[in-house]
């Protein structure tokens, strides 16, 4: 009697001790996961075309949910080229800089080797991304202007032969095509001239240098710069309701 009792006590701790061991493991296992989900959203990587290692805060369209910020999803266009898709137009993307949270990005309008190209989005984009860092423009504007008559000033560059502008009948007047590198001052628009669209590129300027339209398209090509913007600086979606200070206020506000 004594040594089968001795024999169901040590079944009986063998059992228990195979379950405390199955648990410890399941604890364990489910710890690393829980771990992993934590550090995954920081950790994934991608690839698209020429740019290797896209990883937090970016991720790609079809990138599992937990990885990267859905604010900052970009797209795969035949898995060579990487755009990142705006309300205002896609733009492709040309490298990501991590250490100063910019991209560089280019307007699809515009091609290599061919100056006769233009710009078809507008630069200055909406949340989360914007074109000035600390109120200052990242790159520099381009202004496309139309004028009713050939301009001669150090300010404006002719397009010609790349853009030439023709009156499409006899009835409409000839104009002419320049582009002003630069911010747009008060004076530097001349009489009968319009600003007719505005780009940015990344031109070393200085006011009244020489240069040619085909290197500031060269310069186009090469894109532009823009910063994502922090969580704080980022307004608030707001439906239809009121905004104020970065906060969404109800139409009304019902009595207590």
């Amino acid at each position: 009697m004594g040594s089968t009792s001795c024999c169901w006590v040590k079944l009986l701790h063998d059992a228990l001790s195979g379950w405390v061991l199955i648990v410890a493991l399941l604890v364990v296992g489910l710890s690393g996961e829980t771990c992993n989900a934590k550090d995954d959203g920081t950790k994934c990587t991608s690839s698209c075309g020429n740019i290797h290692n896209i990883s937090y805060p970016f991720r790609l369209q079809h990138d599992p949910t937990h990885c990267g910020d859905l604010l900052f999803t970009l797209s795969c266009e035949n898995n060579s080229t990487l755009l990142v898709d705006l309300p205002l137009g896609k733009y492709y993307v040309q490298s990501i800089n991590y250490d100063n949270q910019t991209i560089r990005v280019v307007d699809p309008g515009i091609q290599k080797n061919n100056c006769s190209s233009m710009p078809q989005n507008p630069p200055f984009l909406t949340a989360p991304y914007s074109a000035y860092m600390s109120g200052y423009l990242l790159s520099t504007p381009v202004f496309y202007i139309k004028c009713s008559n050939p301009v001669n000033s150090s300010l404006y560059v002719d397009t010609a032969p790349c853009l030439n502008i023709n009156a499409s009948s006899l009835v409409q007047q000839k104009t002419y095509s320049y582009v002003k590198v630069g911010v747009m001052e008060v004076g530097d628009l001349n009489e009968g001239c319009s600003a007719e669209w505005v780009a940015l590129a990344l031109l070393n300027y200085s006011k009244g240098y020489n240069t040619s339209y085909e290197s500031i398209h060269s310069a186009l090509t090469y894109g532009f710069e823009l910063r994502l913007l922090r969580p704080h600086e980022i307004f608030p979606i707001c439906q239809g309701q009121w905004s104020s200070n970065r906060k969404c206020f109800p139409h009304t506000i019902p009595g207590t």
